[in-house]
C-alpha cells in the first residue's frame, strides 16, 4: 500500500468552463480561509498552553523562593544564636550577619533594613531644597539641575526618595551653602521608620576566590 502523501493534481484553469473556473476559485478561496482559521486556532491554543504553563511555573517557583527565604532566615538565625549560646553568651541584636562554611567557599548573609517615609512637614524642606538647587544650577547649567533633580526623585508621583536624600545630605556640606545644609538637617528629622524588611543572600567563591552572589532575580541574570 502506498503511504506517501498524495499531492493534489494541478488544474489547468485555461481548460475550465466559466462555471468550473468560478467553482475552482471559490474552492481555493475557501481552502485559504480554512488554512488561516486552522493556523489562528492552533496559535491561540499554543499561546494559551504557553501562558498557563508559564504562570504555573512562576507560581511554583515563587512559592519555593518564599519557602527558601523563610527557611534560610529561620535557620541562619538559629545558628547565629547558637554561635553565642555555645560560648555561654547572650546573642547580640544585629541588623546584619553572615555565616560561612568551614572551607570558606559559601557565605549566607541576613540583613534587616528599616523602611522610611517622610512626615507631612518634610514637604516644606523638600521644596526649599528644590528651590536652592534651582537657584544654584538651573540658570548656569540646566542639564546639571535636571540631573540632580532626577537623581533625587523617585517614582511617577515626583516624590523624593528618603534614602537618596539621606545620602545626598552627606555631600551638601561640600557645596558650602548654609541654607542648603540647614534644610537637609531639618529634612533628616522628618523621617520616620514605617517597618523593616528581611533579606537573605548567598555567595560562593569563584575560580579567583572572589565572592559571587547567587542571584535569584531575573534582572541580574
Amino acid at each position: 500500500m502506498n503511504t506517501e502523501t498524495l499531492t493534489p493534481p494541478q488544474i489547468d484553469l485555461s481548460a475550465l468552463t466559466a462555471d468550473e473556473l468560478q467553482a475552482e476559485l471559490a474552492r481555493r478561496k475557501q481552502a485559504e480561509a480554512d488554512n488561516y482559521e486552522k493556523g489562528k486556532k492552533q496559535f491561540r491554543a499554543d499561546k494559551d498552553s504557553f501562558t498557563l504553563h508559564a504562570a504555573s511555573k512562576f507560581k511554583q517557583i515563587q512559592k519555593e523562593m518564599l519557602e527558601l527565604k523563610e527557611y534560610t532566615i529561620r535557620e541562619a538565625n538559629k545558628l547565629y544564636d547558637r554561635m553565642y549560646t555555645i560560648e555561654g553568651k547572650e546573642p547580640k541584636e544585629t541588623k546584619s550577619f553572615s555565616l560561612k562554611n568551614e572551607e570558606d567557599t559559601v557565605k549566607v548573609t541576613v540583613d534587616r533594613q528599616e523602611r522610611f517615609e517622610f512626615t507631612e512637614e518634610a514637604t516644606v524642606h523638600i521644596n526649599a531644597i528644590k528651590d536652592i538647587f534651582r537657584e544654584k544650577f538651573e540658570a548656569r547649567h540646566k542639564g546639571m539641575y535636571n540631573l540632580l533633580d532626577g537623581l533625587l526623585i523617585k517614582g511617577t508621583k515626583g516624590e523624593y526618595d528618603p534614602k537618596l536624600l539621606a545620602k545626598a545630605r552627606k555631600q551638601v556640606r561640600e557645596l558650602g551653602d548654609d541654607n542648603l545644609i540647614e534644610e537637609f538637617d531639618k529634612l533628616e528629622n522628618c523621617q520616620r521608620v514605617v517597618g523593616t524588611s528581611l533579606y537573605c543572600r548567598l555567595y560562593v567563591r569563584d575560580e579567583k576566590k572572589r565572592w559571587r552572589d547567587v542571584s535569584l532575580q531575573f534582572s541580574s541574570l
